[in-house]
């Protein structure tokens, strides 16, 4: 456990200075726990909201960064800082308030790149093709080695099945930084839907081999890659890639669903519900698992809980 000395026996600027180094050494609970320490009136308190505000966001806690990067820019007003706002609040699907936050950093920065790549972002979520292209590409025209602007480009493509340019994207994306894991996992799901299931499996491992290393955690990439070796009939591999995620992250409501489908496809109906079960509990309310929870109590001879399930799942998806 880390102990951190009080502000009577250390300065903040001491406090902030460790920080940095815990940071820039991977150690990113130790650094967060250092900035967290500093309060309000101190000379080095805005900088310390901004890096918390960054490893919130990194590490997928976009409402706790949206707090700090909030506190952050009531003191100082910088294009970095709302463009970190924007994508906090992208992620938590206010994208009228994320648009609002990328505007203002380009207002106080014209070309500061980043906010063009967050701009892309919102119009991909907007489905606005067009505009979503021209942010990016005057984002590229301003960093044209910035990975993840390349990896957010691979996801806009993506998403509208032009399979060929988003392996293009992603694949530059790792030519500038090979350890993204993020870029791993999303070349993989695109060489799989290019049918190149070879590469989409080495795209998959190498991945792995680099989150195993990485002090953040992003166990998505086992997910996909075990719902890969599912769809290829390789069940038991696809079992411990799954029940991996939920070792390392056992309130992973996406894993516990993954797992439930495996279980279907394998007619192991118990463990099937149990999977579903611990989905709902964990993630709420979702049709896909009401529905295997529908088909594994039909298959375990409960009847009443398998007509509720399938009335739920019916409710939900009528609703979508």
């Amino acid at each position: 456990m880390l102990v951190v000395p009080s502000l009577h026996a250390q300065n903040s600027a001491e406090f902030f200075d460790r920080a940095e180094t815990a940071l820039r050494a991977g150690k990113i609970a130790e650094a967060e726990t250092l900035y967290a320490q500093i309060p309000p009136g101190q000379p080095e308190y805005a900088r310390a909201q901004l890096r918390l505000g960054t490893i919130y966001y990194s590490t997928g806690r976009p409402a706790l960064a949206e707090k700090a990067l909030e506190k952050y820019l009531a003191l100082e007003k910088t294009a970095e800082g709302f463009t970190l706002l924007a994508g906090a609040q992208f992620n938590l699907e206010n994208f009228d308030a994320a648009y609002e936050s990328a505007k203002q950093a380009l207002r106080l920065d014209p070309k500061y790149a980043r906010a063009y790549t967050a701009l892309g972002m919102i119009y991909t979520a907007r489905k606005d093709w067009p505009d979503a292209d021209a942010a990016y590409q005057e984002a590229l025209k301003l960093d044209e080695k910035d990975s993840s602007t390349w990896f957010l480009v691979g996801r806009s493509y993506f998403l509208r099945n032009e399979f060929e340019k988003a392996r293009d994207a992603y694949e530059r994306s790792l030519q500038l930084n090979p350890e993204s894991i993020r870029a791993y996992e999303n070349l993989g799901l695109t060489l799989d839907l290019l049918n190149q299931s070879e590469a989409a499996e080495k795209a998959f491992q190498t991945g792995i081999e680099h989150y195993q290393r990485s002090p953040l955690p992003e166990p998505r990439i086992h997910i996909a890659y075990g719902e890969f070796l599912a769809k290829l009939g390789r069940l038991e591999k696809s079992q411990q890639q799954l029940e991996e995620v939920v070792r390392i992250d056992p309130r992973n409501a996406e894993a516990h669903f993954a797992l439930a489908k495996l279980f279907v496809q394998m007619k192991r109906w118990k463990e099937a519900a149990q999977e579903g079960e611990a989905a709902l509990r964990l993630g709420g309310p979702d049709y896909r698992v009401h529905f295997l929870l529908s088909r594994a109590y039909t298959a375990l001879g409960d009847s009443e809980r398998a007509s509720m399930h399938a009335k739920e799942s019916e409710r939900l998806a009528n609703k979508r």
